[in-house]
């Protein structure tokens, strides 16, 4: 049974990644401890808690994958999930299960909340690859299921048939061994420099595993000339590429640019308008301008990010062409071919059309292995933009959230206070008023005396 995971944050494209429906999986979510609405909201305000205690990485998050000849119920599943969660140290953190299922396997992702409301720390992450083995360890024992060797409780905790697929279909997707170098690196896999010629490839872990054994149909001959342009002695070794894993931080996005802000209106409101009704005047502006800010800022962040996806996919055309070029200058026929080829054409014309359509097909397989490689490309790059942008729009989002949690208390403020000091005021006037009568009626003159009798 293979257990993974690492605390994280990005809450949006973890919950979008985890309900996706691009792909042949079915996707259930069989529990979500949030009285939140939705997961990408339940995953926020997980964030957002953690963020009061400076912590960045407000999410730990697990996959559970047993063997597909293991098939689990739902008892299982939640057992899984509890065992895992004492390992972990999360006993009574707030919890979301989803399920992925495929033709011929399930497996389940489980995403914590990491902060403990109570003390308002983060539950520790450390030793969390030796957590992972010894639940599941316990949960071969328990279910019958055949240990899986690991690393830490055991050796070498990585699903073989995955990292195969994930390696290959990368390979497949590259046109050089640079951009196979990067994609890898993108996919938090690191390319490293054996004792020998050969290359490796250290997953997250830090497990080291052959590159070409990862990947189908490919030689370790036919890997070395691929990977001709990238240089050997650039690459890390194997202990610094653990290292480099153990290090890596999780890329914190681009900042926000700064909003902008209305000028409030002055305590009293302006003339015969209540303060209350000028405060609302004024946050209805302030979040108009607001949201014309954010539209604007998404508008830029996509034409930046098309200009980059076209520079790239300039460079990436201009690859491809030469690589055709070269095929059809290895393709193109000597002196001696050609007139073979006339000879052959005057005697035999059926078997030099056969002769030419061949070479005209391999010629067409080329050319549609390129177009593939740039389709693959531009969904890969387009995906990318897409993630960029939903977690731009996320943060705006919180921002416009922040903005109104702080109006309404602001307003509230604000009223009680000029009540408070209208109220003060009246006393005060009172007071005056209640001074100034007693001064009268202290200067006030008495009777008039009684006249003397003659």
């Amino acid at each position: 049974m293979i257990i993974k995971g690492k605390s994280r944050g990005g809450p949006k494209q973890l919950a979008t990644y985890l309900l996706r429906a691009d792909t042949r999986e079915r996707v259930e979510l069989l529990e979500l401890q949030s009285s939140a609405g939705t997961l990408a909201e339940a995953f926020q305000e997980w964030q957002l808690i953690a963020e009061g205690t400076q912590g960045r990485r407000g999410l730990y998050h697990a996959f559970i994958s047993p063997h597909a000849r293991y098939p689990m119920d739902t008892d299982q599943w939640q057992r899984a999930v509890t065992i895992l969660e004492r390992e972990l140290g999360l006993d009574g953190q707030p919890r979301a299960v989803v399920l992925h299922e495929s033709q011929d396997r399930q497996h389940i992702h489980v995403v914590w909340q990491r902060t403990d409301i109570d003390t308002m720390t983060m539950v520790s992450d450390s030793h969390n690859y030796d957590a992972h083995e010894r639940a599941s360890l316990a949960l071969e024992r328990e279910f019958g299921h055949e240990i899986v060797p690991g690393k830490h409780a055991k050796r070498g905790i990585v699903d073989p048939q995955a990292l195969r697929d994930q390696v290959t279909a990368l390979y497949q997707a590259s046109d050089t061994g640079a951009s196979f170098q990067q994609a890898l690196d993108d996919a938090g896999l690191i390319v490293a420099k054996s004792d020998r010629r050969d290359f490796v490839v250290v997953d997250e872990a830090g497990d080291v595993h052959s590159l070409a054994r990862q990947i189908r149909g490919v030689t370790t001959k036919d890997l070395r000339a691929f990977m001709a342009d990238v240089d050997r002695e650039t690459l890390p070794t194997v202990e610094q590429a653990k290292a480099l894993q153990k290090d890596r931080p999780t890329p914190e996005p681009p900042a926000l640019a700064e909003a902008p802000e209305t000028p409030r209106p002055v305590d009293g409101g302006s003339e015969g308008v209540p303060l209350d009704e000028a405060l609302r005047t004024w946050h209805a502006e302030d979040m108009r301008r607001l949201a014309e800010f954010h539209a604007a800022e998404l508008d830029r962040r996509a034409t930046m990010l098309d200009e980059k996806i076209a520079a790239r996919l300039e460079k990436s055309d201009a690859r491809r062409t030469e690589a055709l070029a070269q095929y059809d200058a290895q393709a193109e026929r000597s002196t001696l071919a050609r007139i073979v080829d006339r000879v052959i054409g005057v005697v035999a014309p059926a078997w030099a059309e056969r002769r030419q359509a061949e070479r005209d097909e391999a010629r067409q397989a080329a050319v549609n292995a390129l177009d593939r490689e740039r389709t693959q490309e531009i969904t890969r790059l387009d995906a990318a933009k897409r993630g960029e942008l939903a977690d731009l729009a996320e943060r705006q989002a919180e921002q416009t959230r922040t903005r109104e949690a702080q109006f309404t208390e602001e307003l509230t403020r604000r009223v009680r206070d000029y009540e408070e000091a209208q109220r003060f005021a009246a006393q005060l006037a009172e007071q005056e008023r209640q001074r100034q009568e007693a001064m009268q009626q202290s200067h006030s003159p008495g009777p008039e005396p009684p006249t003397r009798a003659r």
